[in-house]
């Protein structure tokens, strides 16, 4: 196994050219989140997973993807949220990951870790006070990998189903 702190990897802004790759990383990730919870999240479908990418790569979203040796191991998507003074809330700064994806292959190497730090460095040089994700209580493995990164739960959200969807159609 490589360690990506000390191999060939690394962090970049992602283009066109990546689309394929973060299609494939996306497709891992989705289908993740579809077998966790398949009442809110639907199966991996490449050609909607590659037009909502690619709006992504065209838009003011902060896309990064790691390479090594040409190819891509893992990506970030995030965006820059700005939340003004209310009466309940002081103002916030903030880059918000909505999507972090490393190839199983390159998982357990540092990718991950690279991602991460580079996106708190874009974040610093925006002047943001935060980065901020969430993440699915299913997924127990990005939790502990979330909190050696220096993360730490701020809002827990709870749900309360108060009716089964009757069909996967009816979603």
């Amino acid at each position: 196994m490589v360690n990506a702190a000390s191999s060939s990897v690394r962090v970049r802004s992602a283009n066109a050219n990546d689309l394929d790759a973060l299609v494939e990383l996306s497709v891992g990730i989705q289908q993740l989140h579809a077998t966790g919870r398949p009442d809110l999240f639907r199966a991996p479908e490449r050609a909607s997973l590659r037009d909502f990418l690619r709006s992504r790569l065209d838009d003011t979203s902060i896309v990064l993807v790691a390479v090594d040796d040409g190819r891509a191991v893992g990506y970030v998507l995030a965006e820059e949220l700005r939340r003004p003074v209310s009466p309940f809330r002081h103002p916030s700064h903030s880059l918000y990951v909505h999507h972090i994806a490393v190839a199983p292959y390159s998982q357990r190497t540092g990718v991950g870790k690279l991602l991460l730090d580079e996106i708190s460095t874009y974040a610093s040089s925006m002047g943001a006070d935060a980065v901020r994700l969430d993440s699915w209580a299913f997924n127990d493995d990005a939790h502990d990998f979330f909190r050696t990164q220096g993360f730490v739960a701020s809002n827990i959200v709870f749900e309360r189903p108060l009716s089964a969807p009757t069909s996967s159609a009816d979603r």
